[in-house]
């Protein structure tokens, strides 16, 4: 059975996860690492758009691309990224939504 979490949040299966060692959520982030042994910050471009977080590290010849679906749970303009000795931490703070909302008839 799929869990709510692993259903929102869909990987590519085109890439995933051979190259992300994890997605983890907590109340208020999502937060993915990737390992990019033999990589540096200057040869990864990560593009976000409502719906996708797209990773290419390209060195040379060598190249590692990856996307995950993200079904609009981010704002991609909040998503910051770090990365030390090979490993690349994506932090996707989560979209805040209202649970309800009062909606008037006209």
């Amino acid at each position: 059975m799929t869990t709510l979490f692993e259903e929102l949040f869909k990987p590519d299966t085109r890439s995933y996860p051979r190259n992300c060692k994890w997605i983890k959520s907590s109340d208020d982030v999502y937060t993915a690492e990737f390992e990019l042994a033999g990589y540096s910050k200057k040869d990864v471009d990560i593009v976000a758009t409502n719906d996708l977080l797209k990773v290419t590290a390209q060195k040379g010849e060598k190249e590692k691309t990856f996307s995950i679906s993200l079904n609009e749970l981010v704002n991609p303009s909040d998503i910051s990224s770090k990365m030390s000795n090979g490993l690349l931490t994506v932090i996707m703070p989560k979209k805040q939504t209202t649970e309800s909302v009062s909606i008037k008839i006209q």
